[in-house]
């Protein structure tokens, strides 16, 4: 088992709730319903279905108290919003970008997609989407820093971790029991930790996945009351249990 705290709290929190999709709904017109208003930085989750999200979801089942597969994947953040929501930029550190990786070092990682390529509900049947009350300029100046300073935390050794383990290479194990996280998770630990805001409370920041965020978002929020900050608020929806 994972070195991680459990939450005080009684009862859930009540500013991160659950919204089923409509039938026929996309995840992009889910997204559009339940985008948490105001001057907050959008992070989104999501839960695929594919062999690599299988390896991750399995991955992160240390961080559950009945040892069962966790339902995210993925996490990524929000960049300003587009015309159309599909078009709206994510920063992340995908395991399998649609491009490819090129030469990923002089950005640590980092990589700038669209949010249309997680708009599939087959592909990714869970959703979730989380405002950090704090404002995205202040948290993307923190990001462009993180591109240039591996130093801090280096995402390109985590990529190279990670997909050894998703891949099965030699006798890799899991790398969040030595305290690596997940690449997209960790890099967001690092860059909104920078601009004041403990994303995972419960978890070393370098060992930080998306299961910890949720966990986080839903258990957690009597510890940042208690921090005079509000809490993470948002919704989310879980189709797809392994």
């Amino acid at each position: 088992m994972m070195n991680i705290l459990s939450s005080n709290a009684a009862s859930a929190s009540d500013s991160f709730n659950e919204d089923p999709r409509i039938a026929g709904e996309d995840n992009l017109q889910w997204l559009s319903r339940n985008l948490p208003a105001g001057d907050v930085t959008h992070l989104a989750m999501v839960g695929g279905v594919d062999r690599t999200s299988f390896r991750l979801r399995v991955a992160q089942s240390h961080l559950r108290e009945d040892l069962s597969p966790g339902h995210w994947s993925h996490v990524f953040m929000l960049g300003e919003i587009g015309a159309t929501l599909g078009s709206t930029p994510v920063f992340e550190v995908s395991l399998d970008p649609p491009g490819g990786f090129g030469f990923p070092p002089p950005t640590n990682g980092v990589q700038e997609g669209r949010l249309d390529r997680y708009s599939d509900p087959a592909q990714y049947p869970n959703i979730a989407v989380c405002g950090v009350p704090i404002a995205r300029a202040e948290i993307e100046k923190a990001l462009n820093r993180f591109k240039k300073q591996r130093g801090v935390l280096d995402a390109v050794d985590l990529v190279l971790r990670w997909l050894a383990y998703a891949w099965g290479a030699s006798r890799s194990g899991n790398p969040l029991l030595d305290g690596q996280g997940i690449p997209s998770a960790a890099m967001l630990e690092v860059v909104v930790g920078a601009a004041g805001f403990d994303l995972t409370p419960g978890l070393e920041s370098r060992a930080s996945c998306p299961e910890a965020m949720w966990q986080a978002a839903k258990w957690w929020h009597e510890y940042y009351l208690r921090d005079k900050r509000r809490p993470l608020s948002g919704a989310f929806w879980i189709s797809h249990k392994l």
